[in-house]
């Protein structure tokens, strides 16, 4: 049941920074607690259906602060799979996570640097970075048998997330296009951790069954 409780999070962990992106364009627009069910109930719509016109508006800055609060879950969840993991191939994905993702950061800080755009932090972005924390705390919480399936079942779920996200709420929302294209660099790169996640998850489940 908990587990069950658990996948529902880290869905809506993705989901909120496609739900939230067109708030972050109001400078007094509503915050405050939102009920998990109605969380739960905007992750299963369709994302364009839940865009507001608002969202027109969101500065190309806010839209790359949310894929760096993305960046840095990753990076800090993978700290916690290279100590904890057992299987060398999970370990050999998170130290892949860490050095991609360090360098999605690094190449998003050079464009905004040329450009002369400034991130944005934004109540979407803040939202991702507490709930990655949540999530690092579920990891360390883990039963050291649990760990692995449960980290890489966690990496499928924000790689769809993510691979969504990009296609659906930022890509086609940046206005500079050197900076979309780098974006859609880094949503190719997402699709094709998905992939290996997808398939080291898969190898974790045959072992299981032996």
């Amino acid at each position: 049941m908990m587990r069950h409780h658990f996948k529902h999070r880290v869905a809506i962990t993705a989901a909120l920074a496609a739900s939230v992106i067109g708030s972050t364009a109001h400078a007094g627009g509503r915050g405050g607690h939102v009920h998990q069910g109605a969380q739960i109930s905007q992750q299963q719509q369709p994302l364009r259906a839940r865009l507001q016109p608002a969202e027109k508006r969101v500065s190309d800055g806010a839209l790359v602060k949310v894929i760096s609060a993305a960046n840095q879950g990753e990076i800090a969840q993978a700290k916690i799979a290279i100590e904890l993991a057992r299987s060398r191939e999970v370990k050999d994905f998170a130290r892949e996570m860490i050095k991609a993702h360090t360098q999605a950061e690094n190449d998003l800080g050079a464009h905004l640097r040329r450009l002369g755009i400034k991130a944005q932090p934004t109540r979407a972005s803040a939202m991702l970075a507490a709930h990655s924390s949540i999530i690092a705390a579920h990891l360390r919480a883990q039963p050291v048998e649990r760990f692995d399936q449960e980290y890489m079942a966690i990496q499928v779920r924000m790689h769809i997330y993510a691979v969504r996200i990009l296609d659906e709420q930022v890509i086609p929302r940046v206005k500079d296009q050197e900076l979309k294209q780098e974006l859609q660099r880094i949503r190719d790169t997402a699709a094709s951790h998905l992939k290996r996640a997808q398939a080291i998850q898969a190898t974790l489940a045959e072992g299981q069954e032996r």
